[in-house]
C-alpha cells in the first residue's frame, strides 16, 4: 500500500488562542484540512482529520493533541487510492474507529470503509467491501461488546438510499441492509447497544425539502420502526445519543419551529427531539432567535446529565463556533460563540473530567483548517 505524506505545511500552520492551560482554541493544517473527532489519549486528544494530500487528493490523518492544544505529531493513514475520512469515534480499550469511504487506484466508486486505529495510533483493521456503485459510512457508534453500528449512504437504486451496518470487534462486517423510498434518504448519525441501533438523518420530501428520519433496527439489522418529521420547510438530523437511561436524543436543524420575526420569518434553529427506543417521542425543542441561524452537528450527554450541543451560529458566510449546555430536557442553560476566522463549524463533542472537547474547521484566507478546542464545563 501507498502512504501519502503529509505535506511540511501541515506542521506549520499552528495558531493556538492565548487562553490558560485549561481552556485553549487550535487551528492546524494545510488547506483543506476538516475535523472528523476527538479521541481521548492521556491527557490531550487524537484528532482524525480528512486533509488533502501532497498531490491533492484526499487522505485521512491522526493528529495528537497534548491538554493544552499543542499539535506534538501527525500520521497518515496508510491507504492507497483516496480516503475520504467522515467520523473518528472512541473503542472501548483505547484509540477509536475511523469510519468514511474509499476509492481504491483504478475506480471510481466509493466503498464502505472501517478502521480500527489502536491506542499507539497505529491501524488495527481494516473493513471495506467492493460494491458497484457508492456505499458511504458517515457516522459510527459503539454497540457495546457487540462490536460497532455504522450508517450513511448507498446509492445503488439511483438516488440516495440509507446505508446501516455491524461491525465486530475483531473487524469483521457482520451485516448490512439498505433502506430506501423514491426520493433521498441519508444516515448521518447512529446510536444504540447490543440489542439494535437507531439512526438519523433527512428524508426529501417531494417539494425538495427534507424531515428529519428516524429508523430503528435490532441486533441482526432487522427493521422495527421508521418515521419522519418535519414542517413546511428544511429540517435534519445530524447527531444522535443513546442516554444513560435507555433513552435517544437527536441534535439537528429546523426552519419549520422555533421563534418567529414580525413578519413570520424564520431563521434555522437548533432542534432537539427525545425518543424511546422504540421511536416515541418524549420531546421537542427549537432552540434560536431572529438574528442569527443555528445549526447542530454534534451531541454528547454530559457527566450530570445536561446535554452539550456543539454546532454554528452566525449568517451566510459568517459563522462562529458554538458550544450549547442544555439541561436534561432541552432548556437552556447557557450558550458560547468562538470566532477564531471567517467561518467556524464544530461538528462532534465529548467531555472528560478536564472540561469539554469539540473539533471541526475554520474557514479564512488559509483555507479550512482544523479547529479543535476544549474548554471547561461552562464553555469558557
Amino acid at each position: 500500500m501507498r502512504s501519502t505524506a503529509i505535506p511540511a505545511s501541515f506542521l506549520c500552520l499552528l495558531v493556538t488562542a492565548p487562553f490558560p492551560a485549561q481552556s485553549f482554541e487550535t487551528r492546524w493544517g494545510a488547506a483543506g484540512t476538516i475535523g472528523l473527532g476527538p479521541v481521548p489519549q492521556g491527557s490531550g486528544v487524537v484528532a482524525a482529520v480528512s486533509a488533502l494530500s501532497g498531490d491533492q487528493e484526499r487522505t485521512a490523518a491522526l493528529v495528537t493533541l497534548t491538554g493544552t492544544g499543542q499539535v506534538t505529531g501527525s500520521t497518515t493513514v496508510p491507504l492507497a487510492g483516496r480516503t475520504f475520512g467522515q467520523a473518528f469515534v472512541p473503542a472501548t480499550g483505547g484509540g477509536g474507529y475511523l469510519v468514511g469511504s474509499h476509492i481504491p487506484p483504478g475506480s471510481d466508486d466509493h466503498d464502505l470503509l472501517v478502521v480500527r486505529i489502536n491506542a499507539q495510533n497505529a491501524v488495527q483493521w481494516i473493513v471495506t467491501q467492493a460494491l458497484p456503485h457508492d456505499q458511504q459510512v458517515l457516522a459510527a457508534a459503539e454497540a457495546g461488546a457487540s462490536g460497532l453500528h455504522i450508517t450513511g449512504i448507498d446509492n445503488t437504486s439511483g438516488s440516495h438510499d440509507v446505508l446501516l451496518g455491524s461491525v465486530s470487534t475483531t473487524g469483521v462486517l457482520l451485516w448490512t441492509t439498505v433502506e430506501g423510498g423514491p426520493l433521498d434518504e441519508e444516515g448521518w448519525a447512529v446510536a444504540g447497544d447490543a440489542n439494535g441501533a437507531m439512526v438519523t438523518g433527512r428524508q426529501m420530501n417531494f417539494s425538495g425539502e427534507s424531515d428529519v428520519l428516524f429508523i430503528g433496527v435490532d441486533a441482526n439489522g432487522s427493521v422495527s420502526w421508521s418515521s419522519s418529521w418535519g414542517g413546511v420547510a428544511n429540517d435534519v438530523g445530524h447527531a444522535l445519543i443513546r442516554r444513560s437511561n435507555g433513552t435517544y436524543v437527536m441534535a439537528g436543524t429546523t426552519r419549520s419551529y422555533g421563534i418567529t420575526d414580525q413578519l413570520g420569518r424564520r431563521k434555522d434553529q437548533v432542534w432537539l427531539m427525545a425518543l424511546e427506543s422504540d421511536g416515541d417521542t418524549l420531546w421537542t425543542r427549537a432552540v434560536g432567535d431572529t438574528l442569527d441561524a443555528r445549526s447542530a452537528f454534534g451531541l454528547t450527554e454530559a457527566a450530570n446529565g445536561d446535554l452539550l450541543v456543539a454546532g454554528e451560529v452566525g449568517l451566510d458566510h459568517s459563522t462562529d463556533a458554538m458550544l450549547l449546555r442544555l439541561t436534561a430536557l432541552g432548556a437552556s442553560v447557557w450558550e458560547r460563540r468562538y470566532d477564531i476566522g471567517q467561518e467556524e463549524r464544530l461538528s462532534r463533542i465529548r467531555e472528560d473530567a478536564s472540561g469539554i472537547w469539540a473539533v471541526g474547521r475554520t474557514f479564512d484566507a488559509s483555507g479550512l483548517q482544523l479547529l479543535a478546542l476544549r474548554k471547561n464545563g461552562q464553555g469558557l
